[in-house]
């Protein structure tokens, strides 16, 4: 185990010295059998499992084999009864004979005891070194001992160390008797004092050093013996380490040892040949770790307690970085993920309708895509008048397909509609929804939603809308979008009110207010001139006719043309609006806005486009993203900061603890090298160990934490502060398994690569 600084070292004709340590353990472990003093069992195996392991280690895994070699040591030391007791439960001399039993269960070349007497009383010395000289008839046995009288009876060779060096080393004189005092033994026949008492079946024999005044009083009832007396009284029973003898002293002869016999060659196979091999594999090491932690002593099961609020934390951590970094659509996405937004003072209708024909753009937008809509609930009579707002972003219909409908059906007409989820999980928020018991979506499939009004008269009724639009189908783009015809768009834009950014000229012009003449037809009746085909033509109500002639222009303007009256009508509802075609209302729309909204068929050369003719061209996603990000970035890098706080907490505890753990375990390394062990089966002894813990401990925590941040996650005020998914958990369970047997490697290899030796001498006695 030492490092030799100078001279060699052969066995069996090998030399040891200057060799891998891998090679010094494969001889250690195979050639030697190594007693300690201070025995060095593992206190969690039982007496079986710490004799068996050493067989594990030569490659032997046929339990039918280990039992027989096993149990035939343990019957030769007298330690077969014992062999399913753990190995804390055995008195001193029992642990050793253990040792010799793990010693010598491999029929080594060499055994070494390291003062093997040093911790046993006078009776148990001797059993010991009987045993020992038994075995040494078969093999080298190399004892280490202070006491020169149990040298001198049992040892061949007689080697003196004085200050770390051989001052003598000669064959040994063996002396025929040993006179060595069994402290433990009382020898009646040397006691100078004797008497006996014999009465009617009562017989009591007394032996002293000295004739004493003893009073006794004794009672027999249901078997049991009661003993009274003016002296201090401790039985002798089997328990006992006190034995009576009635006899005088004698000296030890050899017949002492020779009763013993020692033949391994007895259950020893041929087809089993030793070699150095791994004692854990994946199940084993799975195995013991498991048994380990449940044989922890209190104090540790109460440190098992801290991985799991360590695990806890670590899910919190992890589900609240991600919470605060996973930037989710829903929570800034104004408009269509697909739109580009163009930034400009004033629209001019003969760019638009350019840009409108360009190949790489599929529609555009004048001014912006949102628009507010109405949601009525007319279930009953008390919500009949309840309106919901919906603020949404208008999108082409033909954009969807039959895979996008996640409920209900692709729009068939104009007046059809499909809702983005988003917009749906809004609504149903609300109150009036919860209200009425509406939860699901397909209980909004067949509602009808209308856009808000534009132009409101006092009365309230006196107003132009688009019929009502129907919803037929769901579909989930991750946008607060509703799809529509494409023809409807002008239309909508121009009753949107806040679309209407009107520019007013010096004059004061272009205040005027168009409708398309298709929205009302049948609601009007032509009663002089003809209806406006014509671009710039309007019809206007027959109360205005003496002010403006027929087939004349008014002052009024769009696009720069002056607008002609080509006709009268009149209206049941007493409006008075202005009437014209699509085209006159389109350019009317793009004059009176100051943004534009494309819809790219190609993103990027879209944007190149606009940026080559000078154009403020910018991605409406990207943007909203951008500012959302600019507006939360102090709250998410304060949870970044607070959840990178916990979770560096958590795995500082989780070190702690693990070297706390190592520290209580560095004997059982010691032990474990000591016999022989190879490195390999050390770290896989405390790896399974580690997943023991992360398996009845670790796991646990994450799951229950998992389920809390479950719950956490779906209410609506700390919702956004959590993530919950497989990848938290997953990551969690990564973080709290690497981390572990990252600290136990590293804690492990810094143990293992100081000089093996000095450690087990410092760390185990």
């Amino acid at each position: 185990m030492d490092k030799v600084q100078k001279g060699k070292i052969y066995i069996d004709g090998y030399k040891i010295t200057k060799v891998p340590t891998r090679k010094r353990d494969k001889i250690r472990s195979l050639k030697v059998g190594y007693v300690f003093q201070n025995y060095h069992l593992l206190s969690h195996l039982t007496v079986f499992e710490n004799v068996a392991l050493v067989l594990k280690m030569m490659g032997i895994k046929k339990k039918e084999e280990i039992a027989k070699r096993v149990n035939y040591v343990l019957e030769v030391l007298g330690m077969y009864s014992y062999r399913n007791r753990l190995s804390y439960m055995l008195s001193g001399g029992q642990k050793q004979r253990v040792a010799i039993a793990r010693a010598i269960v491999k029929n080594p070349n060499i055994i070494i005891a390291d003062e093997p007497t040093g911790n046993l009383d006078s009776k148990n010395t001797i059993e010991i070194m009987n045993i020992l000289k038994t075995i040494s008839k078969e093999k080298l046995v190399i004892l280490v001992t202070h006491e020169k009288e149990l040298a001198k009876f049992y040892a061949s060779r007689i080697m003196k160390v004085v200050d770390g060096k051989i001052v003598s080393d000669e064959p040994n004189e063996k002396e025929e008797e040993l006179d060595y005092r069994m402290y433990h033994n009382i020898y009646l026949k040397d006691m100078p004092y004797h008497d006996s008492i014999r009465k009617k079946g009562i017989q009591i024999e007394y032996y002293g050093e000295k004739e004493d005044e003893i009073s006794i009083t004794m009672a027999m009832k249901n078997g049991n013996l009661y003993i009274q007396s003016n002296q201090k009284i401790e039985p002798v029973d089997e328990n006992s380490s006190i034995e009576l003898v009635d006899d005088h002293y004698k000296k030890m002869s050899k017949e002492i040892y020779e009763k013993y016999r020692f033949h391994p060659e007895e259950v020893l196979t041929d087809r089993y040949k030793k070699r150095y091999a791994s004692v854990y594999h994946l199940f084993s090491m799975l195995s013991e770790g498991t048994k380990k932690i449940f044989h922890y002593s209190a104090l540790k099961k109460i440190l098992l307690l801290g991985f799991f609020i360590s695990a806890m934390f670590i899910v919190y951590a992890i589900s609240n970085i991600f919470g605060a970094s996973n930037i989710k659509d829903e929570k800034f996405v104004t408009t269509n993920r697909d739109y580009l937004s163009v930034i400009s003072f004033q629209n001019k209708v003969d760019d638009y309708l350019t840009y409108e024909n360009l190949e790489f753009i599929d529609y555009i937008l004048p001014g912006d895509s949102k628009m507010d809509f109405e949601m009525t609930y007319p279930d009953y009579y008390q919500t009949a008048r309840a309106v919901q707002d919906i603020n949404v972003s208008v999108v082409a219909s033909h954009r969807l397909n039959e895979q996008d409908i996640i409920c209900g059906r692709m729009p068939q007409t104009a007046k059809e509609v499909v809702l983005d989820s988003i917009v749906f999980d809004q609504m149903i928020s609300s109150m009036m929804p919860k209200q009425l018991g509406i939860t699901t979506k397909e209980q909004f499939i067949g509602r009808q939603i209308k856009l808000g009004s534009m132009f409101n008269s006092s009365s309230g009724e006196n107003e132009t809308k688009l019929p009502a639009f129907t919803i037929v189908g769901i579909t989930d783009k991750k946008s607060p979008s509703i799809y529509v015809a494409k023809e409807n768009f002008i239309n909508m834009l121009a009753m949107d009110q806040k679309n209407q950014k009107r520019n007013y000229t010096e004059q004061g012009n272009n205040d005027i207010k168009l409708v398309d003449v298709n929205l009302v037809q049948d609601e009007i009746t032509l009663k002089k001139g003809r209806m406006p085909n014509n671009d710039y033509e309007i019809i206007v109500s027959n109360s205005y006719a003496s002010q403006m002639k027929l087939n004349k222009t008014i002052d009024k303007t769009v696009n720069g043309q002056k607008l002609k009256v080509v006709g009268y009508y009149e209206n049941k509802y007493g409006k008075d609006e202005y009437y014209s075609n699509a085209n006159t209302i389109k350019y009317q729309v793009i004059e009176n806005s100051q943004n534009l909204v494309i819809c790219p068929k190609d993103k990027l050369q879209t944007i190149n486009y606009f940026l080559d003719n000078h154009n403020n061209i910018e991605d409406t996603y990207k943007r909203d993203k951008t500012v959302y990000i600019q507006r939360m970035k102090p709250q998410i890098m304060a949870s970044i900061t607070i959840s990178g706080v916990i979770l560096l907490i958590s795995l500082i505890e989780i070190f702690l603890m693990i070297r706390s753990s190592f520290l209580s375990r560095k004997k059982e390394v010691g032990i474990l090298r000591a016999i022989g062990v190879k490195k390999s089966d050390i770290y896989k002894l405390f790896l399974g160990e580690i997943l023991a813990i992360d398996l009845f401990v670790s796991l646990p925590g994450i799951l229950f934490m998992s389920y809390i941040v479950k719950q956490l996650s779906n209410t609506s005020y700390l919702g956004s502060q959590f993530v919950f998914n497989i990848g938290v958990i997953e990551i969690s369970i990564l973080i709290v398994f690497a981390f572990h047997i990252i600290i136990r490697i590293i804690t492990r290899i810094s143990y293992l690569t100081k000089n093996t030796s000095r450690n087990f001498k410092w760390k185990c006695d």
